[in-house]
């Protein structure tokens, strides 16, 4: 299988590195390839909405329980959600797992199962409406295989629980890969897939687009995903999110007390800042956007697969990165360019194989 992979990558190498012949002979593959790109595009961008199942990303999470229920560990059990008295009474802290400077998040136990319990450190009143914005976010957004499963939450406390991934955060996955040695191009690949997704999910609101707000630096938009026991990520961090509609004229400035540090990761409309939220210019999801390839760029790494991969969606990146916010590809089209990619990159390995 690996050998089949290089040589993968080497024919896609091949054929981005020819200068003047590359064209003809990515026309003549396309050609032959393009009716089974065109209807896997297709497909998902229709059952990618927010509403809707992704059934590779549930893959081994059988959730199939009633609203108001969850499901752990593929047990078969639905348990109603956790209510404040659960919480406190049944919801044990084992050991800090990460935290911040107003929360601290632990590794605990519910019966019998492993979960994850936030609690608020800070007991000023505007920390703790943020606080619970955050839980009743992520329980508008259940049930999603793009969002960690709510248990329950609890405003008195007030503490929040979710369910456990032993992987912990995005920002960790070099480790993560290392100590599984689950390092490879198909596995990074997919989980730059499974971002891109979830960006796409949040820009696919009923009524418009969620912006992530908590991502400002390439580590802190990382710390915002968990990965999963069968390497998929899922977004955890959903304190920040305003919803914008710009054909409605209802955008937002994500803004805070300090200025954006200037530099290549936060999108240029975010780097205009006063010290009145007011006087600062609003901007929509499109800042998402700007952040994909920087996000993707890390998650790639810098070996081989990689770096050619990177090659492959330098176009794609490079339309993201376009000053102005309105040249930027919607979330649409950038996961259907990355689908495109798997897809082509499925069929040269298959051709490969063919030929070994």
């Amino acid at each position: 299988m690996a050998k089949r992979t290089r040589l993968c990558f080497m024919l896609i190498a091949l054929l981005s590195f020819i200068a003047v012949g590359s064209k003809l002979i990515i026309l003549l593959l396309t050609k032959s390839i393009s009716p089974r790109l065109s209807a896997v595009g297709q497909s998902d961008r229709v059952v990618l909405g927010s509403g809707a199942v992704d059934e590779h990303h549930f893959k081994g999470t059988d959730r199939h329980c009633s609203p108001g229920h969850f499901q752990l560990n593929n047990d078969g059990i639905c348990h109603p959600m956790l209510t404040c008295s659960d919480i406190q009474d049944s919801v044990t802290a084992i050991h800090k797992i990460g935290g911040g400077k107003h929360k601290n998040i632990y590794l605990a136990r519910w019966k019998n199962y492993n979960v994850s319990l936030v609690n608020l450190t800070n007991p000023n009143p505007s920390y703790t409406n943020y606080f619970l914005s955050a839980a009743k976010n992520l329980q508008q957004f259940q049930p999603s295989p793009f969002v960690t499963q709510l248990l329950g939450f609890c405003s008195p406390i007030p503490a929040i629980v979710t369910e456990y991934h032993k992987y912990g955060s995005l920002a960790n996955i070099k480790n993560i890969l290392k100590d599984t040695d689950e390092d490879s191009g198909a596995t990074r690949f997919q989980l730059c897939l499974d971002y891109v997704k979830i960006i796409h999910f949040l820009h696919s609101g009923p009524t418009g687009a969620y912006v992530m707000c908590d991502t400002y630096t390439l580590i802190q938009t990382l710390s915002q995903f968990l990965v999963t026991s069968n390497f998929h990520v899922v977004v955890n961090d959903l304190d920040l999110l305003p919803l914008v509609n710009s054909s409605k004229g209802i955008l937002t400035n994500c803004w805070g007390k300090v200025s954006v540090e200037a530099g290549q990761f936060a999108a240029p409309e975010q780097l205009v800042w006063s010290s009145t939220k007011d006087e600062v210019p609003g901007y929509d999801e499109k800042s998402d956007i700007w952040k994909i390839p920087a996000v993707v760029d890390y998650l790639l790494g810098a070996d081989l697969h990689g770096n050619l991969t990177k090659l492959i969606l330098s176009k794609l990146h490079q339309k993201c990165r376009s000053k102005d916010p309105k040249l930027r590809p919607t979330a649409a089209k950038v996961l259907k360019g990355y689908l495109d990619v798997q897809q082509t990159m499925k069929i040269i390995e298959q051709r490969v194989y063919s030929i070994s």
